[in-house]
């Protein structure tokens, strides 16, 4: 399995990656067999990558309600001032959304769940 440098500097990261991928999966597999709809693991998999995807084109996307560790550190550099020239000049409004937009950038990313939880299951296969 290759990992991005990404992955490599925080593999943190990428355990929520993969959790949040996995109770995904689960609470719409769980919600199906509730409903007397059986499906297989793979199956379940392919529908949730799909509804997941359906929610992301609406420009919804899926972050936890309680800020991560990384998630408030990206809140905090936000306005760091080696990044933002002119941060004292700039209204409230856009330092809020700059915090935000840093928030969810640094939330658990399902996509980045989905392949490695995919690499780590093709691993275990062979």
């Amino acid at each position: 399995m290759t990992q991005t440098t990404n992955e490599v500097r925080n593999p943190a990261s990428s355990q929520a990656d993969i959790d949040t991928w996995r109770i995904l999966k689960k609470a719409l597999r769980t919600g199906l067999s509730d409903r007397g709809f059986a499906i297989d693991a793979e199956e379940a998999s392919l529908i949730a990558r799909f509804m997941l995807e359906q929610i992301e084109s609406s420009g919804l996307r899926v972050v936890p309600v309680k800020p991560t560790t990384e998630m408030q550190q990206a809140i905090k550099q936000a306005l760091d001032q080696g990044k933002r020239f002119s941060v004292s000049w700039v209204k409230p409004r856009t330092k809020q959304r700059w915090r935000y937009q840093a928030a969810v950038e640094a939330a658990p990313n399902w996509r980045r769940g989905y392949l490695l939880d995919r690499d780590a299951g093709d691993g275990q296969s062979e």
